[in-house]
């Protein structure tokens, strides 16, 4: 069922979704949502020119995915904002799954397998949040050349997946989080899929995961790496003593 207005605002429960913006198709939420004020969503059914981290493309069958972009206006200094990526990518998990762990810098991962990402990009004091989630995608129609193994909400739960309901779902944990990024900046990645593993980084060092800083950078022996330092995170395995 297509994300309609009247489907979608009576579920609400907070202040973003306010205006809700809805396409059939458009070639990204991350523009059409540009010009949203603050909490205001565009969401659609199909982006003919979706796209990831590094302009890597996102692919979805019509209807398949929940994509939508959220309208942000951060009091947070420019320079603080870049562990936002993993605030926003933790809420999502947070709304998905209880199983669902965050692969740094915006990644949203189950059982190794990559459920959803984030992809905040800044321009002249606009923080535009784009999610993709892959939510009813059988096996076959996930991309079988894809960076790190897809997987879906319903291949996850085996049952039915309200798009509508699980937007509502991922906005109210959006919004609960983002106003306590803002209070209370940066406090740390709970649900950290890479801490204590192997991990090997496209551009970096390979070496134990030893989490995040108070920056959101990842640390690996020791040093913090920034997402524009690093390609590519692969987990090569699991690490001796890993809690």
């Amino acid at each position: 069922m297509p994300l309609l207005p009247e489907q979608v605002e009576l579920r609400l429960r907070g202040r973003f979704g306010h205006p809700y913006v809805w396409r059939d198709e458009c070639a990204s939420t991350q523009e059409l949502a540009r010009g949203l004020p603050h909490g205001g969503v565009a969401a659609t059914d199909h982006q003919t020119a979706g796209r990831g981290r590094r302009g890597r493309s996102w692919v979805a069958p019509p209807g398949a995915a929940l994509l939508f972009s959220l309208s942000l206006a951060p009091r947070t200094p420019p320079d603080r904002l870049s562990a936002f990526s993993l605030v926003a990518a933790e809420a999502v998990a947070t709304a998905c799954h209880p199983a669902a762990l965050v692969r740094w810098p915006n990644d949203v991962i189950v059982d190794g397998r990559k459920l959803a990402g984030v992809l905040p990009e800044l321009k002249e004091g606009t923080l535009v949040l784009g999610v993709g989630i892959n939510a009813t995608m059988t096996a076959e129609q996930l991309p079988a050349d894809a960076r790190v193994p897809p997987t879906s909400l319903r291949l996850i739960t085996g049952g039915r997946v309200d798009r509508a309901a699980l937007l509502a779902d991922v906005l109210a944990e959006l919004e609960r989080r983002y106003d306590a990024f803002e209070r209370d900046g940066f406090t740390g990645l709970r649900r950290d899929e890479l801490r204590g593993r192997m991990v090997s980084l496209a551009g970096g060092p390979a070496g134990i995961a030893e989490g995040v800083d108070a920056e959101g950078r990842l640390v690996i022996a020791g040093r913090a790496m920034t997402s524009a330092e690093v390609e590519r995170v692969e987990a090569v395995e699991e690490a001796q003593g890993r809690p």
